[in-house]
């Protein structure tokens, strides 16, 4: 399967541990929320919806990039 980038906006300001539920994406806080970026294949971007959601996060958005910043 081919990865791709990808930019996944949750609600609210993750912390240092939590962001670390997320290993691989870096995190960015936004006064809208938090920006998880990485390189994923499709498998593993459904694994990071499914952390979300276990975690009680509310998703926001998620845009594939077309490079990594």
């Amino acid at each position: 399967m081919s990865s791709a980038h990808y930019e996944i906006t949750v609600r609210g300001r993750l912390s240092v541990t939590l962001a670390g539920a997320f290993d691989g994406l870096s995190a960015t806080a936004h006064p809208a929320g938090t920006v998880l970026r990485g390189e994923l294949d499709q498998a593993a971007l459904y694994g990071v919806i499914d952390r979300i959601d276990s975690l009680g996060l509310e998703l926001l958005e998620v845009r594939r990039s077309p490079a990594a910043r």
